[in-house]
């Protein structure tokens, strides 16, 4: 998705991408705990970090580490979107396969059975040693940018791309399609993430229709 194809909302407080902004809180995941409940309706996006293993200093990442760390995630995904859902955590059906329509992958959704029709959307990420996961009622998406330096200035480029990478995921299945013929508000917003490393990331997700 370009430039182009994703408008902010003329009243969206951001106003594009450079303003200074206090990030949303991200809270860690304990694997070790129960599933967190989550009351839905989700008023805006729910947002979560998970700290991985992180390779060794200086070692390369072998394909099994990276594997590793992915399952990982994933299952604390699945504890997320457990305690949103009401189900234990292996009944809950995850669809994060590509679009039927474009291709891409977008507009993931969970469901489980007994907890009712509406599924909450979700989006999950992973860099190095750090997932993120966002949970919300509308869909939702996640981008992450590596700035190209410490500075500030680095810091607000590296928000174009990653609220890029947001907006895209963030646009529901069959929304996609040719023609597009009606434009729907979304919110950005940048997540406050450990700064082991230094990383921008950003959430977007709709807002939901009020009458």
């Amino acid at each position: 998705m370009g430039e182009s194809e994703f408008r902010l909302p003329p009243t969206n407080p951001d106003g594009g991408w450079a303003r200074v902004r206090e990030p949303l809180p991200a809270p860690a995941l304990d694997l070790t705990a129960p599933p967190t409940v989550i009351a839905r309706p989700i008023a805006t996006v729910e947002l979560r970090t998970q700290l991985l293993a992180p390779p060794a200093a200086g070692h390369p990442a072998e394909p099994s580490m990276e594997r590793d760390r992915r399952g990982v995630a994933r299952y604390g995904l699945r504890m997320l979107l457990s305690g949103a859902l009401g189900a234990d955590p292996e009944d809950v059906v995850i669809d994060d396969e590509a679009c039927p329509h474009c291709g891409v992958v977008h507009d993931c959704t969970a469901a489980a059975p007994g907890a009712g029709p509406a599924p909450v959307h979700f989006a999950s990420l992973i860099h190095r040693g750090l997932a993120v996961h966002a949970l919300a009622d509308t869909p939702v998406g996640l981008g992450l940018a590596v700035p190209d330096g410490p500075a500030r200035e680095a810091m607000l480029r590296a928000r174009k791309p990653a609220r890029l990478a947001a907006g895209a995921g963030a646009v529901a299945r069959g929304s996609c399609a040719a023609p597009r013929t009606a434009a729907v508000a979304r919110a950005v917003e940048y997540v406050d993430v450990p700064q082991e490393q230094v990383r921008v990331v950003s959430v977007v997700w709709q807002e939901r229709h009020r009458p």
